[in-house]
């Protein structure tokens, strides 16, 4: 189920007259994060090359 769109507007004039209209949507899934704990990746220091 899609829950949330983002929908952007386009508008191309020529010498002021409006020649074209665009419109684009993005569908976004709906979130199922169930709260919790994250687990994290350790980080590791980085090892020197010489």
């Amino acid at each position: 189920m899609q829950q949330k769109h983002t929908v952007e507007f386009a508008v191309t004039r020529k010498n002021g007259v409006v020649t074209q209209i665009g419109k684009s949507s993005i569908s976004q899934p709906k979130t199922a994060f169930k709260g919790g704990a994250v687990k994290w990746y350790a980080d590791k220091p980085k090892k020197e090359c010489r």
